[in-house]
């Protein structure tokens, strides 16, 4: 009887020791939320991939996106905490730490393109004599951002073909409105982003004048992923598994580059055509991120006043 109660009592403790081994799905840790504050462009397609193909999810994250109409408008709500991860432009990142914001980059997108066609295009009226930097001298010439990558590259496209970047008039105006302003006499050059670029070149009152940005700027990071500096610190295995869930997408937009499954994915956050988007000008997704890519557009903003110091983003990199 002893030995009886004995064996009973001994697997009564061996399924408790089981059991306690035991963990239900209802009570594992909850995926951490991070806040990714985004713009609807192609080249953010490896974030959609990641969550549509639970990259996410395997690095126990839960991510909610928030549009913004630029990746400027993003840092101030990245630094306040309304948001974890910015997607935004390279120029705006490099205002924002030598002004001391403390921002840890993540991820590059892509780079521009070594040779035409590429995404952004500068065109005039049809006829008009406008071929190099120095016919834009005392123009109105249409960007989006008067401190952007795009002024950038059109400014050193200009000193390259013989202008002086100073002489031209800078006009902010949003892309969609670009075309109009352009047609209209607003401006006598617009500097177009696809789909508008697109928009233009079908346009039989306006011409393709110049590729400023791969013909001045080949190379270069345009835009990238960012975390503030508190975040990176307090959280930094959250910004490896977003990093390592984002990489996954991207192999599979590097496969898929062009094709259908892309295109249509694409699509789908853009709200464009997928014939449309076939024709658009795009460049894979940087897998390996590199500080040199990044550190030729400070070089270019020194060069044009738009920085009063050299930077060298290599610190500011996340490992």
């Amino acid at each position: 009887m002893k030995s009886e109660m004995t064996r009973r009592h001994a697997l009564a403790m061996a399924g408790g020791t089981v059991a306690s081994l035991y963990v239900p799905s209802a009570l594992a840790a909850e995926p951490t939320l991070v806040r990714v504050s985004i713009i609807p462009l192609f080249s953010i397609a490896p974030h959609y991939v990641a969550e549509r193909d639970g990259h996410f999810a395997a690095e126990n994250i839960k991510v909610t996106t928030q549009p913004v109409s630029t990746g400027a408008l993003g840092i101030p709500g990245l630094i306040s905490g309304s948001f974890d991860i910015l997607y935004t432009n390279t120029s705006s990142v490099i205002t924002a730490i030598e002004r001391g914001i403390d921002l840890r980059i993540i991820l590059e997108s892509t780079r521009v393109a070594d040779h035409p066609p590429d995404g952004v295009a500068l065109f005039r009226r049809k006829g008009d004599a406008i071929n190099t930097g120095k016919d834009l001298e005392g123009k109105a010439t249409a960007v989006n951002a008067r401190f952007s990558f795009q002024s950038l590259a059109l400014s050193r496209w200009a000193k390259k073909t013989g202008g002086d970047p100073s002489k031209i008039q800078f006009r902010e105006i949003p892309f969609a409105s670009m075309l109009d302003a352009l047609k209209s006499k607003q401006v006598d050059a617009a500097y177009l982003l696809d789909p508008y670029k697109m928009a233009a070149m079908e346009d039989p009152a306006v011409e393709l004048c110049a590729w400023p940005s791969s013909s001045a700027m080949a190379g270069v990071s345009t835009s990238i992923w960012v975390v503030s500096g508190k975040f990176a610190d307090e959280k930094p295995e959250i910004v490896r598994g977003y990093v390592k869930a984002f990489l996954r997408g991207s192999k599979w937009v590097n496969d898929n580059f062009g094709k259908p499954p892309y295109l249509e994915l694409v699509a789908s956050f853009t709200k464009m055509d997928p014939a449309k988007l076939a024709q658009m000008a795009t460049e894979p997704q940087v897998m390996e991120m590199s500080a040199e890519p990044i550190n030729m557009v400070a070089d270019a903003m020194l060069e044009f006043g738009m920085l009063k110091s050299k930077i060298d983003v290599t610190p500011k990199i996340f490992r």
